[in-house]
C-alpha cells in the first residue's frame, strides 16, 4: 500500500510561469505526472497544490476527482503554507495520505520523464524487503551512478515527514535513514535526472524526450508507449 505524493505547490519563479501547467505529452505537465503514477502499482496519488491552487487543481483533475477508470485514484491536497517551501508540501501530502499506507513515494511535478517502470521498480524493491528493513526504509533510484527522483520512504517515518518544516527538510530525513548501498535502486531510465527549473531546461527536455523514450522500450524489443 504505497501512496504517491506529487509536489506541485511552488511558484516556479525561475521558469517565469507555472511549470506545473506547461504542456507535456498533450496535457499539463502536472497531470502527465499524476496520470503516470496512477497507472503504476501505487495505491493512490495525492497532488499537493498551493500557488494558483484552483488552476493547478483543474489541470490535474480535469473537473472531477476520483478513480475515472484508473488503477489508482488521484486526489488533491491544498498546502496553505506553500510559501514555506517544499518541506511544508511534503508534510501536507503525507498528512493527506491513507492511514494504512506502508510507504510514500515523493515525486516532483517537474520530473515528467519518470515512467511507470521506475515507479514500479521502487515499489517492488520495497515490497521485497524484510519487515525489519521496511520499518524505516528509504529507496532512491540510480542510473549509471547518478541518483535521481522519486524517493520512496517507509511509513515508519510518517511522523517525521508530517513534522517537516523550516528546521528540517526531506533531505535531512533521507540522509539520516538512507543506507549507502541498500537504499540505491538501479533503474534503466535517465529520466530520473531530468528536472525543469528554467525555460532552457524545458526546451532541452522537449528535444531530449524522443531519445529518452526510445531507451524505455520493453525487453525483447517490444514497442514503447512513448511515455
Amino acid at each position: 500500500m504505497v501512496s504517491a505524493v506529487v509536489l506541485a505547490a511552488g511558484a516556479s519563479a525561475r521558469m517565469g510561469r507555472p511549470k506545473q501547467l506547461l504542456p507535456w505529452g498533450g496535457m499539463p505537465m502536472v497531470r502527465h505526472v499524476a496520470e503516470t503514477l496512477a497507472g503504476s502499482t501505487a495505491s493512490e496519488v495525492i497532488v499537493v497544490v498551493g500557488c494558483r491552487a484552483d488552476e493547478v487543481t483543474r489541470a490535474v483533475l480535469g473537473g472531477s476527482e476520483g478513480d475515472s477508470g484508473r488503477r489508482a485514484p488521484i486526489r488533491v491536497a491544498v498546502n496553505s503554507a506553500w510559501e514555506d517551501g517544499m518541506a511544508a508540501s511534503v508534510a501536507c501530502g503525507v498528512g493527506a495520505a491513507r492511514a494504512d499506507a506502508e510507504a510514500f513515494l515523493i515525486t516532483l511535478s517537474d520530473h515528467p520523464a519518470v515512467g511507470v517502470d521506475v515507479i514500479d521498480v521502487l515499489i517492488a524493491e520495497f515490497a521485497q524487503r524484510s519487515p525489519a528493513e521496511r520499518a524505516r526504509a528509504v529507496l532512491v533510484p540510480v542510473h549509471e551512478g547518478r541518483r535521481g527522483h522519486p524517493t520512496l520512504l517507509s511509513a515508519g517515518l510518517r511522523a517525521e515527514l508530517e513534522a517537516l518544516g523550516a528546521a528540517r527538510t526531506l533531505r535531512d530525513i533521507v540522509n539520516a535513514n538512507a543506507d549507502p548501498i541498500r537504499s540505491l535502486v538501479e533503474v534503466s531510465s535517465e529520466g530520473i535526472r531530468m528536472d525543469l527549473d528554467t525555460p532552457s531546461d524545458y526546451i532541452e527536455a522537449l528535444l531530449q524526450m524522443p531519445r529518452i523514450a526510445s531507451c524505455m522500450e520493453e525487453p525483447e524489443g517490444s514497442a514503447t508507449d512513448g511515455n
